[in-house]
């Protein structure tokens, strides 16, 4: 994978990033502060949260494709940083009375789940362009 390459995933992943942190966002904040209200800048916190998450995801680029093992040391790795990140920017709200413990294992699970949902999309979208460099291929063979 180039850098120019990388780099574009990264902005996709950017983007989808923002949306499922709103959608998170609005689940966990209807379940732990639903009387709360929200201004403007509020809305200003899920893209730079998922500006932070983008960071971590440096560990992953390759120059050459890697072994089975560094990928998944990786993504690990990875997986790691972005809920050290999110957790060091995320606190609970003030009028929450439950315990900080049982929040942060929320939004840890919360991470997890995003975190899976972009592996799957990034795996479909790879899966995507296998199966029409296959067609490709396959064209090429029988015209010659």
């Amino acid at each position: 994978m180039t850098l120019k390459e990388f780099i574009l995933s990264r902005v996709q992943v950017f983007f989808v990033l923002v949306t499922l942190i709103l959608l998170g966002s609005g689940i966990l904040g209807g379940i732990y502060a639903p009387e709360q209200e929200l201004h403007y800048y509020h809305l200003f916190s899920p893209i730079i949260i998922a500006g932070a998450c983008i960071l971590p995801t440096c560990v992953t680029y390759f120059k050459k494709e890697p072994t089975p093992l560094q990928y998944i040391i990786r993504q690990v790795i990875e997986l790691i940083l972005i809920e050290l990140v999110v957790i060091n920017l995320v606190s609970p709200p003030p009028e929450y009375n439950g315990s900080k413990i049982e929040f942060y294992i929320s939004i840890g699970c919360m991470i997890f789940i995003i975190y899976m949902i972009i592996q799957v999309l990034s795996w479909l979208k790879k899966y995507k362009q296998a199966i029409k460099l296959t067609e490709q291929l396959k064209t090429f063979q029988t015209a010659e």
